[in-house]
């Protein structure tokens, strides 16, 4: 590769690891499906939001990512799609930290690692963080003239450093040490991430009925 492209590369992954390391509603839909269900979900979760990432990334590339964010209709009608999606992921968070303890899987909730998949995919889809940074950052550094084989170098590094980052989310909050801590904690920890999300979901609502 190139000494532009890898300049390119670097420049990518120094701005995309902190919008990774700020916790916000793909952070939460990991941990809470690796704490709450299994290790198995979590990943599946890390997967779906890997592969919002990757969706998002080659949109960009492809120009789209400027596109959207002149279409202001399109946009809002997005926005508001995914507000409404975070606040039905809050209120069925809320509603699971009024038991004192997760109830046991049943054997259809153990077959449900690609409902954990979407549920991942639709939560970074909708995430207005991800939106942002691809419309406009990721787009910007790539730049109108990129040729096709740094536009799919720069998708394939955005690949590798979101998959890396939420698969290691979801180990981590599987190990034995975190979910007994998490089990102490765990009314208090779900009801916050109930109000996260649903703040998320509500300014984004708020924000695209404003026009903003």
């Amino acid at each position: 590769m190139s000494p532009s492209l890898w300049s390119l590369l670097a420049a990518l992954v120094a701005v995309y690891l902190p919008a990774l390391a700020i916790p916000g509603p793909n952070f939460l839909a990991v941990t809470q499906a690796s704490l709450d269900v299994s290790r198995r979900h979590g990943v599946a979760t890390a997967l779906g939001v890997a592969s919002g990432s990757t969706l998002l990334a080659s949109l960009a590339a492809a120009g789209a990512g400027l596109l959207l964010t002149h279409a202001g209709p399109a946009q809002r009608v997005a926005a508001l799609l995914g507000g409404a999606y975070l606040v039905y992921l809050a209120r069925s968070i809320w509603r699971q930290s009024r038991s004192a303890q997760p109830a046991p899987a049943a054997p259809a909730a153990q077959g449900t690692v690609r409902a954990s998949y979407r549920r991942g995919l639709l939560t970074n889809l909708s995430n207005p963080k991800a939106l942002v940074f691809f419309s406009t950052i990721f787009a910007g550094l790539l730049g109108a003239g990129a040729p096709w084989s740094v536009r799919a170098a720069a998708v394939a590094t955005i690949f590798c450093c979101s998959m890396s980052w939420h698969l290691s989310l979801a180990t981590l909050f599987t190990r034995a040490s975190v979910r007994a801590a998490y089990a102490r904690m765990r009314r208090v920890l779900l009801r916050g991430t109930s109000l996260l999300l649903g703040g998320f979901g509500l300014r984004l609502v708020w924000q695209a009925a404003a026009g903003r």
